[in-house]
Parts: structure tokens; sequence; C-alpha cells
């Protein structure tokens, strides 16, 4: 779908040149051919994902499950039986082998939870590195203005939307890196973010503060771990019907509400399957074409855009 005639994007969204809605020429709401993970054969590699126990984490597990990957490590504050399950029911109907699964009990909002997450992780990896580091736990404090909100719901929001992404990168770096630090070459980190790091929304400070710094903590990452192979990545999942997105204002949610849990996890695969350097410490929207963004490619890299900064 032609992205200026898409219905499902708010008008002045269209007209926001900031808005980042019309990057490519057409937009999506579900997943498509073109990033079919039953395409891409992912055997031997290694996730560790957060916020795996359902909605968007426990579909990105049945994606990769369908990708044919060796190693998913699944942590979140949640059972993980239902995502276990239904991983293991993927690679079973896509005609793969069912990937060793690895689920932990984990709060990433605290460093001794993470940190004994990496080292299970770690230990059962049995010495071989790991691949794909996914950062997707997240909250959303109450819609309350500035004066109105409870600072223990803002600043919980930060806690577990860029603390716990800090601390999950902060144990888990050194197991992309491999045996001594070394640089290998090919290892990526997700950081699931949102558009309202971009946009300002009414009621959502702490939501959308935590999420443009998000932004800025994966550029870090870009920067610092270039030249040991790492690549970090700061992606948009639209909007899917979560027990977070519905605690959203009602009259949003015909608004923001629009996309698949499929479109996330399908996308998020496909930009795994390979390094994608160029796109290192960038901001990307699942609701974008990814093969028109890709045939974007030398104008991203040569303007260096899709990156927070100041423009005079």
């Amino acid at each position: 779908m032609l992205g200026v005639d898409d219905p499902l994007i708010p008008q002045f969204h269209k007209e926001d040149p900031h808005s980042g809605v019309t990057v490519t020429e057409h937009s999506h709401h579900d997943t498509y051919d073109a990033i079919n993970p039953r395409k891409l054969d992912l055997a031997g590699k290694s996730v560790f994902l957060t916020g795996a126990s359902r909605g968007i984490g426990a579909s990105i597990a049945v994606a990769y499950a369908r990708a044919g990957v060796s190693f998913i490590a699944l942590a979140a504050r949640g059972s993980m039986d239902e995502t276990v399950a239904a991983v293991t029911k993927a690679a079973q109907d896509a005609g793969r082998p069912v990937p060793t699964l690895l689920p932990l009990k984990m709060d990433a909002s605290d460093p001794a939870s993470v940190q004994a997450a990496a080292d299970t992780t770690k230990a059962l990896l049995g010495g071989k590195p790991l691949d794909i580091l996914i950062n997707n736990a997240a909250v959303l404090e109450p819609n309350a203005t500035v004066h109105e909100s409870k600072p223990e719901d803002w600043w919980f929001t930060f806690e577990i939307n860029l603390k716990g992404v800090y601390l999950v990168c902060r144990a888990m770096i050194p197991l992309l890196l491999g045996k001594e630090g070394q640089p290998r070459g090919g290892r990526m980190i997700i950081n699931v973010t949102s558009q309202g790091a971009i946009l300002v929304i009414h009621g959502m400070s702490a939501y959308n503060t935590s999420k443009l710094a998000v932004c800025r903590l994966t550029e870090c990452l870009a920067y610092e771990y270039k030249d040991a192979g790492i690549t970090a990545i700061s992606i948009h999942p639209g909007g899917v019907m979560s027990d977070m997105s519905m605690a959203l204002p009602k009259d949003l949610h015909e608004k923001v509400i629009t996309d698949t849990a499929e479109l996330v996890s399908d996308t998020i695969v496909y930009l795994m399957r390979e390094p994608q350097g160029w796109l290192n410490g960038r901001y990307v929207s699942v609701l974008w074409d990814m093969p028109e963004l890709e045939a974007r490619r030398d104008e991203i890299v040569s303007r260096d855009l899709l990156k927070s900064k100041f423009i005079g």
C-alpha cells in the first residue's frame, strides 16, 4: 500500500516530515512475502530475547523458530510455558529442528537477575558466542500529564525501558564478543523502541522520553562496538494489540493499534539474516517496506539518516 494513501496512517503523521512514516513509498501493517522467515536459514544462530513471555516477544521467538535458529534464550518476568509450546510447534510446522530453548525468569531492571540470566546462557552455550540480542521488554506508564503523574510510575518506566536495556546489553555484550572479547563480526543488537521516540504524545512523557533515550543508547552501542563487529539497531514495532497498548487512552486505539505482531517479528528476523552494518545506530520502522528501505542504502549512509541529531 502506498504510504501516502494508507488510511491507517493518520494524516497529520503523513504531513509531518519528521514523523518517519513516508521513508519508503509503501507501508505495511501485516507481514508480507519478502520478509517471510520460512525463506531464511538461520541454522546455527543463537538468540537472547527479553519480554519473551507474550505478545511481540513470543511472536519474535516463533518467527526465529520458523527461520531455523538453533538456540533461543527466553527471558521475562512471567511464565514462558506458552511461548515454549508455540516455538516448538512453529519449528515442527516449518519442518525445522526445534531450537534449544532456555526459559529464564528475569527482571530486566535488576542487575543481579540480569547477570544471572547471562551466566546461565553462557553456560548452556558451552563456550559458543551469542549471535543476536533483542531487548523487547517495556512498560507504559498510566496516561497522565506531568503534574498529575505519580513519580513511582513515571520512573518505573525508565527502570524497564532504559535501565533494563542498559543492564541487558552490559551483561550480554561479552557473550556477543565471544572468547576473550575478540572482534567476530556479524553480531547484532536489536533494541525495540517506538515511534513515540520521535513524537510528542499527550500523557506519555516517561514512555516517549525513555524510548528516545533508547535510540541514543543504540547509537552509543553502534559507536563503541563498531570495530568489534557488533551492529545495533533501534526498531519501531508499530502498533500491536497487547496489554500495554490496550492501556492507551481508548480514543487512540483505532489510530495506533493497527499492526500485527507477525509484522514486527518477521521484519526483525529478516533484518537479522545477515550483517547490516549500514544500519548501525539507526532507527527503523517495521511499517516501512524492507526491500525499498534497502534500495535507499547508499543515500541513508551518505547522508547519515535515521539518527537523532540537530538540523539547523
